[in-house]
């Protein structure tokens, strides 16, 4: 074992303290170095400095998602199976350091001079390598630990606020810093290999703090039999849970529409605002109303109408902010308007999602007698991960439908519409199908009935009896 001091401690104090939530957190803000890229300044890096066809690339991005699928599943197998002084999630944080900075470093170094067939062979690998496999290997195991770390919803709760703020701030610095020291380097494509050198290597030293501070106290033994024919099983019985199908919705259709408006966002600011530096002060004003609302007023909200009717709350609010640009779209002051009360919407959106997940593994438990994490956590990463490649071709087909053409000074109508609509239309279509997908999730209600049935079996040493019976508030309309 090569730190012994930081072997997983499960009698650890069960009321999670600052130090340790603010180190989970670091985890999310780490990921975000990754992440954010490829949502929302991958593709502008591959259109305006590698100079490729914008509806090819992405193309390999939705086809790579796909690909997502079968490593998700991989990852959350090895989860369940992991045996690790470290603990069974908390292993692969430390496992997964090196290979997270070298997937950062060549995702944005396209080697120049490269024929095209040739530099798209290089953004499938380099795009695959950080997405399909580092990623999935590094922040599946990190979501999967808030089911691991404590079975109290609220304190769940607190610790996913917690992550999604130092989210908040993981994606603000990115999306300010990055342009500006790409500029700072030279501008050039070595410059963007030498921008994600530094924010790979604050990244993994981030990572590194979550893994240090943070424990898991849940401890499930890895299963004794675990073969092709059990896996499938334990596949099949993820769609038994209903409310985690609801979940997974709701997470791909939300997370496409943030990434929609991501993509297009960076041209709508060349095109539009003439300021491609102002995706950095969307980022700002976004994140900080994010941040005010997931501080001041989400706990009040969580506490008094749940997690569930947050979620669809906000994302009505965000499909109204999308819209507000429509009133004068070359108006930069009208798309920071729209910017504060979309951020202000987030800061309930993400926070619930992940809030709501970990809730979902005590569902499963509940209906099927076996705790599955990393399968639950996997299927929703896939369905997140799919979003980040959906959402891609959503912005960039429609942008390409309306005649974009790369690094032109100016662009036709057609395309300056069409990019509109990708900030606007898209993204606000795709938070009213967030809303439909959990109207019929009644979670948040009979939770602790569940968490009581689930406490009662563990003392009367009792995982397989009763014939599964509904909870009463289950056949109710949840308020």
């Amino acid at each position: 074992m090569l730190f012994p001091r930081l072997a997983n401690n499960p009698q650890k104090d069960p009321n999670i303290g600052f130090v340790e939530k603010f180190s989970y957190g670091l985890g999310d803000f780490a990921s975000q170095m990754l992440y954010t890229p490829t949502g929302s300044i991958l593709i502008y890096y591959y259109t305006e400095f590698v100079n490729v066809n914008i509806a090819v690339v992405a193309t390999i991005m939705l086809l790579s998602r796909f690909l997502d699928g079968f490593s998700d599943l991989f990852v959350g197998w090895l989860i369940e199976n992991t045996k690790s002084p470290y603990g069974k999630a908390r292993a692969w944080l430390i496992r997964m350091l090196i290979p997270f900075f070298i997937a950062m470093v060549a995702m944005f170094s396209v080697p120049p001079g490269m024929s095209d067939w040739l530099k798209y062979v290089y953004i499938f690998v380099s795009y695959n390598f950080a997405i399909t496999v580092v990623y999935t290997a590094i922040n599946l195991p990190y979501g999967s630990m808030t089911t691991t770390m404590t079975n109290d919803s609220y304190q769940r709760s607190i610790i996913v606020i917690y992550r999604m703020l130092l989210a908040t701030a993981g994606n603000t610095l990115t999306m300010i810093v990055t342009l500006p020291m790409v500029e700072f380097f030279g501008n050039d494509q070595t410059a963007w290999t030498i921008t994600f050198m530094i924010l790979g290597a604050v990244a993994c030293f981030c990572f590194f703090l979550t893994f240090a501070f943070c424990h898991e106290r849940i401890i499930t033994p890895a299963p004794e039999k675990s073969d092709l024919k059990t896996t499938l099983k334990v596949i099949k019985g993820l769609f038994h849970n209903k409310y985690w199908i609801m979940l997974t919705f709701a997470m791909l259709t939300t997370f496409t529409a943030d990434v929609v408006f991501g993509t297009a966002n960076t041209y709508y600011c060349r095109y539009f605002l003439d300021n491609p530096n102002h995706i950095g002060t969307f980022a700002t004003i976004m994140n900080v109303f994010k941040v005010g609302s997931m501080i001041l007023i989400l706990p009040i909200m969580l506490r008094t109408i749940g997690k569930r009717n947050a979620l669809m709350f906000a994302c009505a609010v965000i499909a109204c902010a999308a819209l507000i640009r429509f009133i004068d779209p070359y108006s930069a002051t009208v798309a920071f308007i729209a910017a504060a009360i979309w951020g202000f919407g987030q800061g309930f959106t993400y926070a619930c999602v992940f809030a709501m997940l970990p809730d979902c593994v005590e569902y499963g438990e509940y209906i099927d007698h076996e705790r599955h994490e990393g399968m639950v956590y996997s299927g929703a990463s896939f369905g997140m991960k799919l979003a980040a490649g959906l959402g891609a071709v959503l912005a960039s087909s429609v942008m390409q439908f309306g005649g974009y053409v790369n690094g032109a000074t100016e662009q036709t109508t057609e395309a300056m519409n069409t990019i509109l609509i990708a900030t606007t239309v898209l993204p606000a279509g795709l938070f009213i199908l967030g809303i439909v997908s959990v109207l019929g999730y009644k979670l948040d209600k009979i939770y602790p009935e569940v968490i009581k049935e689930l406490q009662r079996r563990k003392v009367e040493g009792d995982p397989l009896a009763p014939n599964y019976k509904a909870p009463a508030a289950e056949a109710n309309t949840q308020a």
